[in-house]
């Protein structure tokens, strides 16, 4: 199944010049960005990311062994405005920047704790898509819990639209 994740120029700047801004004591910023998902004739599935919410400082905690580690507060507040959302149909997506070039993976961590979060998610929202999107410096790369989806799917493409314009795609590895 193809997946294509789409945002404006404008939310993509946003995004970026909030992930970029230091920490008083964590390594990087976390986000969460919200979408719908809607299901496109070839069977595959677009993403079209509508608005961004930064974690406050005060939300992280201090733990020395990830780059960034939000506490409960940051993910009460997630659940609820997917509870509120859940007439929209909005997912959400956590996102965070890796400060390097290129195509970017899910570390260690990141694979191991942020799809723990997905479940959770579903539960609250279960009509809508859900996932993780990291961004490198001039990247962007997703992963896609579909509706009633127990496993991600990786995004194929994902587009900037507007100033700045960017396609990022998926690099297949056989």
């Amino acid at each position: 199944m193809r997946i294509d994740i789409k945002l404006t120029g404008r939310l993509y700047n946003k995004i970026v010049r909030d992930l970029a801004r230091p920490h008083p004591f964590a390594a990087e910023r976390v986000g969460f960005v919200f979408g719908r998902v809607g299901l496109l004739a070839d069977e595959g599935a677009l993403i079209l990311l509508t608005r961004y919410q930064a974690i406050p400082d005060d939300q992280y905690v201090d733990d020395l062994r990830v780059g960034a580690r939000i506490g409960s507060k940051a993910l009460t507040w997630a659940m609820q405005a997917l509870y509120f959302g859940r007439a929209t149909r909005e997912g959400i997506f956590h996102i965070h920047m890796h400060r390097h070039k290129g195509e970017t993976r899910m570390s260690r961590i990141d694979s191991g704790d942020i799809p723990k979060l997905m479940p959770g998610f579903q539960s609250v929202s279960n009509e809508a898509a859900h996932g993780i999107i990291i961004l490198s410096l001039n990247h962007g790369s997703g992963w896609v819990w579909l509706p009633t989806r127990k496993e991600p799917i990786p995004a194929d493409t994902m587009s900037v639209i507007g100033a700045p314009v960017g396609i990022f795609e998926r690099r297949i590895t056989k």
